[in-house]
């Protein structure tokens, strides 16, 4: 009856137990925070590279390849193949909803399949940016 005492009062791995059940949640925490860390990194540089993508084709420095610079674009960010897909209207009437009297704009539309690790309702499937910029005359 003592050893049967004396086991319900040792504390010698209490240490232990403690810590791997607060080791499994933090670890959790950790993946996560670096997830949502690449996620949000990768969101920024797609939309540094529309912002850019949209200058240059309103500028008419890239208007034969604005794929092309995009990509290039993305890559410099360290995203190679990260454009998953394309779309620019060179002559739009609207940006965002707003116009100017007489004014087109460029608007480029990106979309980029996000690799993430986690599975959908942790995380979205893909990444979405839009910029627009006034075209010259």
């Amino acid at each position: 009856m003592s050893r049967r005492h004396d086991l319900t009062h040792d504390t010698r791995a209490a240490a232990a137990v403690e810590f791997a059940v607060v080791a499994g949640m933090f670890l959790v925490m950790l993946v996560g925070a670096i997830e949502l860390g690449l996620q949000w990194w990768t969101r920024d540089c797609l939309q540094m590279t529309a912002d850019l993508t949209a200058r240059c084709v309103a500028l008419g420095a890239c208007s034969d390849d604005p794929v092309g610079f995009a990509k290039g674009q993305a890559t410099d960010w360290a995203l190679p193949g990260a454009v998953a897909s394309l779309l620019v209207d060179d002559n739009a009437s609207s940006c965002h909803g707003m116009g100017v009297q007489g004014g087109r704009f460029v608007i480029v539309q990106i979309r980029s399949d996000f690799w993430s690790g986690l599975p959908f309702p942790f995380f979205a499937s893909s990444l979405s940016v839009s910029a627009c910029y006034p075209r010259a005359s």
